[in-house]
C-alpha cells in the first residue's frame, strides 16, 4: 500500500509539469462557444489553429478548463470557455528619417 502511495505521488509530480508547457492553460482571453450537434472538442479545436500539435494542446486544454468528464458525449446548446492566445502584433511601425 506504501509502495502504491508513493507511485501515485511520483507519478503526479512527473506529469503536473506538463501542463505548465500547454500556453492555452495559461491563457487569459477565453471565446465563449455553443456546441452544435455532432461538435467534438478535437474540432472545435481545429476551428482555431490548423498546427496538429496545438489543436492537440488547444483540445486538452478546453477540456480542463471546461472539466469536461467525456470529451466523446458533448451536449448540442451547451456553451464552452474556449482559451485564445494573444496574437502577436504584426504591424511594425518604422522610424523615417
Amino acid at each position: 500500500m506504501k509502495n502504491l502511495i508513493v507511485a501515485i505521488i511520483v507519478g503526479i509530480a512527473v506529469l503536473a509539469p506538463l501542463n505548465l508547457t500547454n500556453a492555452y492553460l495559461r491563457c487569459s482571453e477565453f471565446d465563449t462557444v455553443v456546441i452544435h450537434y455532432g461538435d467534438s472538442v478535437e474540432n472545435i479545436a481545429s476551428r482555431y489553429t490548423d498546427d496538429k500539435d496545438e489543436v492537440r494542446e488547444l483540445t486538452e486544454a478546453i477540456i480542463e478548463i471546461n472539466d469536461i468528464k467525456n470529451p466523446t458525449k458533448l451536449k448540442a446548446g451547451k456553451k464552452i470557455q474556449v482559451p485564445v492566445l494573444a496574437k502577436e502584433k504584426r504591424d511594425v511601425q518604422v522610424a523615417v528619417r
